[in-house]
């Protein structure tokens, strides 16, 4: 009989597998608990369940882990990058940012990235395939054994390799235990999710209940430039993706973010951010510009601090909010549109 996987299972599913071995279902609780919010790895430190219902789930279950690969600290900003190895040989990173009193980890829901945007190493390198709900919130776990000393993860930003809304049901699944006390115990608040603009999971997530902050990736103003930058705009164009933000914001009560990476002579100019200001007219949101990031085989490049500060100045006030961010971890390709799996 294979053993089955504990990592990944939520309340019902344990208290099922509970039930299948003739044991009570509120210990579900107990085991998620462990696994989760303390990062159990063995049976064997499950000290509140009997000595025998240890034994009998070592011989029916396990609990999986990421295979630690390396960790590679950013002489810039002390930002650290790791690489995970999957069960199957596959590999992901994920990333740990630090920010005053803001202890971030940005993870992967997929082993590459199927949509190819052409600024980003991520679709460079294919799609494999979706990271299990389990794979997904122990990104979590295993970087959290390598926080500092009363550190303590803050943020959860799902902005690494993969579309996060086409692994939709592991995401969902993930982002619970995530939020969950006996889980993670982080506040929905304080989880932010990056897409590409995948409409139907756009409005799915909206009628979830889950309040999380939602970004778009959007970098152009409209929808011919973005389909060049973003191949995906082909089957969701900007109008179909505004819509969908304005009924997660109105569904939600939450503000949309906008994620504009700045490319020099591609979406830097003034008449582009006035562009920009009128297409998010009338969506609550705020505005993140990312200069761009230097990826291997890619001839584009970041715009001056001039230039993005002027075009910053032209968004703001006619856009609500307007940030112009520092990108972290550039020097061990940690930043936005630079991992990919690399041993």
């Amino acid at each position: 009989m294979e053993k089955i996987n504990l990592k990944g299972l939520w309340i019902e599913e344990l208290e099922s597998f509970l039930d299948k071995l003739g044991e009570k279902k509120y210990k579900a609780k107990q085991i998620a608990k462990w696994i989760y919010n303390k990062g159990a790895a063995d049976f064997v430190q499950m000290t509140d369940l009997s000595k025998e219902l240890r034994q009998k789930l070592s011989q029916v279950a396990y609990i999986g882990r990421l295979k630690f690969i390396r960790k590679q600290v950013s002489k810039l900003d002390q930002t650290e990058k790791f690489v995970f190895e999957l069960a199957d040989g596959g590999r992901i990173e994920t990333v740990l940012m630090r920010e005053e009193r803001r202890v971030t980890v940005c993870i992967s829901t997929q082993v590459g990235c199927a949509l190819n945007c052409i600024f980003c190493a991520t679709g460079k390198s294919g799609f494999e395939r979706n990271l299990s709900a389990g794979e997904i919130v122990d990104q979590i776990i295993e970087v959290r054994g390598h926080l500092n000393e009363n550190e303590k993860i803050t943020n959860i930003v799902i902005m690494g390799m993969g579309e996060p809304l086409l692994n939709y049901d592991s995401v969902v699944k993930a982002i619970r235990i995530i939020q969950s006390e006996l889980g993670l115990s982080i506040s929905a608040r304080k989880i932010t999710l990056s897409t590409a603009g995948i409409v139907p999971g756009i409005h799915q997530l909206a009628d979830e209940g889950l309040k999380i902050k939602l970004a778009l990736s959007l970098n152009a103003p409209d929808d011919e430039l973005r389909r060049k930058l973003m191949p995906i705009t082909g089957k969701y164009p900007l109008p179909d993706v505004l819509e969908a933000l304005r009924y997660y914001a109105k569904r939600t009560d939450i503000r949309i973010t906008f994620e504009y990476i700045l490319i020099k002579g591609v979406n830097d100019s003034e008449e582009q951010a006035l562009k920009l200001a009128k297409l998010v007219r009338g969506i609550p949101c705020k505005i993140n510009l990312i200069p761009y990031n230097p990826i291997k085989g890619c001839p584009y490049e970041k715009p001056d601090q001039e230039t993005m500060q002027a075009f910053r100045d032209i968004l703001y006030p006619r856009a609500p909010a307007v940030t112009l961010r520092k990108s972290k971890g550039v020097d061990i390709q940690a930043a936005c549109g630079q991992l990919k799996g690399e041993a």
